[in-house]
């Protein structure tokens, strides 16, 4: 009798160890859209027109100017595809802590070429990966991220996404006083894995 029960034992413990696999290393399924923003194809607003994708009436435009900055976000958000919204709030919770010690620290500045993208994810559950580029990433002028401008984002994203409840995969275009500065995404995922995307 202990020989069935043991191999019932090993099976289960099979599935466990399978099902906590794939939640580590990511989601089974991804939308189109999600797919290609993960794998690079997607990049900024102007990508999504340029492919001519179906369906792009589900998407949800939004533009939201950060309060008391002259961050202007544009949003390209998928309802379709969701974002758990604890791991989302983490992930943004986080860097804010991070920018705001780096700033404290070290003063403002434009993006380390360590840091340009800059992407974090809520490394608890990989449930939620967030990056942002500078449009140009090796000028002097200001068509690139500062830590600021980063930090200024995040406070955008909790706002638009965490507190609007809009907790979607999708793109994001920074603006500051008109000027392009930055593109970003937010994924389901964390940083490993949607790097072994692209």
């Amino acid at each position: 009798m202990k020989k069935p029960i043991l191999s019932l034992l090993s099976v289960l413990s099979l599935v466990s160890l399978s099902l906590s696999s794939s939640l580590i290393s990511g989601p089974l399924h991804r939308s189109p859209f999600e797919s290609l923003i993960a794998n690079g194809s997607i990049t900024s607003l102007d990508d999504i027109a340029k492919l001519h994708l179906p369906n792009l009436n589900t998407l949800e435009n939004i533009d939201y100017q950060v309060p008391n900055t002259a961050i202007l976000l544009r949003f390209a958000l998928h309802p379709g595809s969701p974002i758990d919204r604890a791991a989302l709030g983490r992930t943004i919770l986080t860097a804010q802590r991070s920018l705001r010690q780096y700033i404290q620290d070290n003063g403002d500045a434009y993006l380390d070429d360590a840091d340009d993208p800059y992407e974090v994810d809520d490394r608890r559950t990989g449930k939620c990966m967030i990056g942002m580029k500078s449009t140009k990433k090796y000028t002097t002028g200001d068509e690139r991220l500062r830590y600021g401008r980063v930090l200024d984002t995040f406070q955008g994203l909790f706002d638009v996404l965490y507190l609007a409840r809009r907790c979607y995969v999708g793109i994001f275009q920074i603006e500051d006083v008109g000027e392009v500065v930055g593109t970003g995404k937010v994924l389901v995922g964390n940083v490993n894995f949607v790097a072994s995307l692209a």
